[in-house]
């Protein structure tokens, strides 16, 4: 039964289930303290990869290349003429030390063969950089910290600013929609204070979509904070001190941006992992 509901959060999650809502004929009021952009917003810090990562549940794959089709909607679609597209398809290299390094479940679904998922050696990893042109980094630094194999694989990227912004657009040129406001610039002291914001609206559904907020709202302290991007560099400026430059190669294209993570010593581990990924204008790190 369509009804009204009252979206309370403006990052990747209270925009994606305001698109769900109105893809179900569900009305739409969406309100947030800040817009999508805005810093304290952390999808708008989001390194955009897609990848699943170290989730036990057997629910994530099933829902992990739900993401992955949505995503992939987006690959050619920009949101101007100059600009790069929403997501950019890139190579992927998760340096590993060992030959008998697990091969994650996720690259074995059928799903996945979209992504050309491997598990090479290094050798065989910096020859195919060579002749299909993607950066990596000096091949002798690898090689003393004992990283002999790796994961090769495609994978999108989302432009997380980018997307926020046409997510946000989508929603206001809605007919359904029948609010928004991003810039309430107003918190919520709990949930009673959120549902007569419902209730004053109209609004017969609620959802809460305020990520971290939930912490305080709704007394959950098992809602914690996770490291995530440290720095971010200028993607056209910075220097990158790779194993090649592009008169190394054996291709007639520019070398292409790579994604790198590392999850093992000594430069990693699976609590603190290392990792670059090419994101729009930036490079997050």
């Amino acid at each position: 039964m369509a009804g009204t509901a009252l979206v309370v959060g403006s990052g990747v999650f209270g925009l994606r289930t305001a698109l769900e809502l109105l893809k179900r004929k569900i009305s739409v009021c969406l309100l947030s303290p800040h817009p999508p952009l805005h810093p304290s917003t952390c999808s708008m810090g989001a390194g955009g990869l897609w990848m699943p990562f170290h989730c036990d549940d057997d629910r994530t794959d099933k829902w992990s290349f739900e993401t992955l089709n949505e995503i992939l909607k987006f690959e050619s679609e920009k949101s101007s003429p100059v600009d790069r597209p929403l997501v950019e398809m890139l190579p992927a290299i998760s340096f590993r030390r060992d030959s008998n390094s697990k091969v994650p479940e996720w690259a074995r679904d059928a799903s996945s063969e979209k992504l050309g998922f491997r598990y090479i050696a290094i050798e065989r990893l910096y020859e195919e950089s060579k002749l299909r042109g993607f950066r990596l980094p000096k091949r002798e630094i690898m090689d003393e910290a004992g990283y002999s194999h790796a994961w090769l694989f495609h994978t999108p990227i989302i432009d997380s600013p980018r997307m926020l912004t046409h997510m946000l657009e989508e929603i206001k040129s809605n007919q359904l929609t029948k609010l928004v406001d991003v810039e309430t610039g107003k918190f919520y002291l709990n949930l009673n204070e959120m549902i007569d914001e419902a209730k004053n609206l109209g609004c017969d559904i609620l959802v809460n979509c305020t990520g971290l907020g939930s912490q305080k709202l709704c007394n959950d302290n098992t809602m914690i904070g996770a490291r995530g991007v440290l720095m971010q560099y200028d993607r056209q400026s910075c220097i990158w001190d790779g194993h090649h430059e592009e008169s190394d190669c054996d291709t007639n294209v520019s070398l292409q941006d790579s994604v790198v993570m590392i999850e093992s010593p000594p430069f990693g581990s699976e609590t603190h992992p290392c990792y670059m990924i090419p994101r729009g204008d930036i490079i997050a790190v």
